[in-house]
C-alpha cells in the first residue's frame, strides 16, 4: 500500500470525530438560543424552524438533547404526553373474543386508536430527566353488553369505535383500571421503559421508547430507535398471548406551508407466533396536492413461525408469501376510518378515529407525587408558561437541566452507573422491561 496515508473518507463526508464535534456545536448555538420572542403560533414555527435549519443533515437530533426556550414548547412532560392510551377502551376488549383472528383485529384497532394525538397539532413536550417517573391510570366504564370480540355483534354494529366497543366489567361489577408506570431509564440515548396493564383482564403491554429524528430542509422524520423493538401485549387469560407490535415512521410536513402535520410512512407489523397471525400494516406517503382515497392498507394472515418468523419484519405486502393464508384485508384513512374485511364477510368498521376523544388520565395531587414524577419535576415551568412568564420559565428550566448535568458528572467522577428505581436492567436485550418486585409505584 505504500508509505503514504490513503484517504477513506468521502470528500463530501467528514470523520466520525469532526462530525461529533460539529454537531456539539450545533447544540450548543441552539442551548444559548433561550431568548426567543415568540408572538403567536406563526412567530413559534418561525422560530423552530430555524433552529431546524441549523441541524440539517445531524443523523439524530434527538440524541444531542437539545435545551430548546420555553416558548417553543408545550407545557407538559415528555412521559405523560408519549403514551400509547389514548382510547383505553380498546386496550381492555383486545381479550374478549374466542375467536384468535378478532383478538387479533382487536389488538389492530387498538393499534390505531394510539395515534389519535398525531391527528391534531404538533407538540414538543419538556425532555425527560434520567430518573423521571410517570405514574396514571385510566378508568373504563363498564358495560353490559357483549365482548368486543363477538363476531356476530360486530358484525351487526359494524363498528369499535370509542362509542361502540364493548368494554365489560370486572367479577365485581367495578370499573376497569388501566395502569400506566414508565420511567426515564437512559439520558444518552434518551430512553424510557413503559408497562400498562390491566389486572382485571389480565392484559399488559410493555416496550422500550426510543425515537430519532432527522431534518431535511423539508420534512422531519421521526423513527423508532434500536432500543426500541416494540410495543409487546401480553394475554395472561389467553395461554399468555404475545402481540409484538411495531411503530410506524412518522413524517412531520408543512413546513413550507407554515402548517405542520404528522403523516405516516413505511410500514408496520403485528405478530403473534402462538396463534401464527401476523398483519402488515402499509402507509402511502400523502401528496398535498393529490386527493388520495386512503392512505393505510393492510392485511392479515397466517403463517409458519418457524419458516417465516425471522423474515415479516422486511416485508412489505407484496412479499407475503402466497402459502401464507390471508383471513382479513383492511384500509382507509389512519386518522379517519379504517375499515376491515374478514375471509367470505361483508366489510365492516374497525375504528372511526373521527370519533375518538382522549381519555382523561386519573394522576395523583402534586403533594402526594416523589420528587421525581414528572408533573413534580415540570411544575415549576409549565406553570410560569401558562402565565406567560417565559423569560422565568427558562431560567428555571435551565436549573433543572444544570442541576442533572452535575449529577452526571458526580456519578462519572465515583464511576457509578445509574440504576433504574423501577424496572429490573435488563431490558435492553428483549426490549420488554420487567418491574422490580419493590418497584415503588405511585398509583
Amino acid at each position: 500500500m505504500g508509505k503514504e496515508a490513503i484517504e477513506t473518507t468521502p470528500r463530501n463526508s467528514v470523520s466520525a470525530d469532526s462530525e461529533t464535534q460539529r454537531q456539539k456545536i450545533q447544540a450548543e448555538d441552539v442551548d444559548r438560543a433561550e431568548d426567543v420572542h415568540v408572538d403567536g403560533d406563526q412567530s413559534k414555527f418561525s422560530a423552530i424552524l430555524s433552529i431546524l435549519r441549523k441541524l440539517v443533515g445531524v443523523a439524530d437530533v434527538i440524541d444531542l438533547r437539545l435545551s430548546l426556550p420555553s416558548q417553543l414548547l408545550d407545557p407538559i412532560p415528555n412521559l405523560e404526553y408519549w403514551n400509547y392510551m389514548e382510547s383505553p377502551e380498546h386496550f381492555v376488549a383486545i381479550p374478549e373474543s374466542d375467536d384468535e383472528i378478532e383478538r387479533m383485529l382487536a389488538v389492530l384497532a387498538w393499534w390505531f386508536s394510539k395515534m389519535l394525538k398525531h391527528t391534531g397539532k404538533v407538540h414538543k413536550p419538556f425532555n425527560s430527566i434520567l430518573g423521571e417517573q410517570f405514574f396514571c391510570r385510566w378508568e373504563v366504564p363498564g358495560s353490559a353488553s357483549g365482548g368486543a370480540g363477538d363476531c356476530s355483534r360486530r358484525e351487526d354494529t359494524a363498528s369499535s369505535s370509542i362509542t361502540n366497543v364493548s368494554l365489560g366489567t370486572d367479577e365485581a361489577g367495578d370499573k376497569l383500571q388501566v395502569e400506566y408506570i414508565t420511567e426515564q431509564v437512559s439520558h444518552h440515548p434518551p430512553v424510557s421503559a413503559f408497562v400498562y396493564r390491566c389486572k382485571q383482564r389480565g392484559i399488559e403491554a410493555v416496550g422500550m421508547d426510543h425515537i430519532k429524528a432527522k431534518f431535511t430542509g423539508l420534512s422531519a422524520t421521526v423513527a423508532t430507535g434500536t432500543e426500541c423493538k416494540g410495543i409487546f401485549v401480553r394475554l395472561a387469560q389467553r395461554d399468555n398471548e404475545t402481540y409484538r407490535c411495531t411503530h410506524p415512521v412518522g413524517s412531520i410536513v408543512g413546513w413550507l406551508r407554515g402548517s405542520l402535520k404528522v403523516q405516516m410512512i413505511e410500514s408496520s407489523y403485528i405478530v403473534c407466533a402462538k396463534t401464527g397471525l401476523a398483519a402488515i400494516i402499509e402507509f402511502k406517503e400523502e401528496r398535498w396536492f393529490s386527493k388520495d382515497k386512503g392512505n393505510v392498507t393492510g392485511k392479515v394472515f397466517r403463517y409458519d413461525e418457524s419458516a417465516y418468523g425471522d423474515q415479516i419484519a422486511s416485508w412489505r405486502l407484496k412479499d407475503i408469501p402466497k402459502l401464507c393464508k390471508v383471513v382479513a384485508t383492511f384500509g382507509g384513512n389512519w386518522d379517519q376510518r379504517v375499515n376491515v374485511q374478514r375471509s367470505e364477510q361483508a366489510e365492516r368498521l374497525l375504528i372511526d378515529m373521527a370519533a375518538l376523544k382522549i381519555a382523561d388520565k386519573v394522576v395523583k395531587p402534586l403533594e402526594e407525587q416523589g420528587e421525581k414524577e414528572s408533573r413534580r419535576v415540570w411544575n415549576p415551568v409549565a406553570a410560569k408558561m401558562h402565565q406567560g412568564k417565559y423569560g422565568e420559565a427558562s431560567r428555571i428550566k435551565r436549573g433543572i437541566e444544570e442541576a442533572q448535568r452535575a449529577l452526571a458528572a458526580e456519578r462519572k467522577e465515583r464511576g457509578e452507573e445509574f440504576v433504574p428505581a423501577l424496572f429490573k436492567p435488563s431490558y435492553s436485550a428483549t426490549g420488554q422491561p420487567e418491574l422490580l418486585p419493590s418497584a415503588p409505584i405511585n398509583l
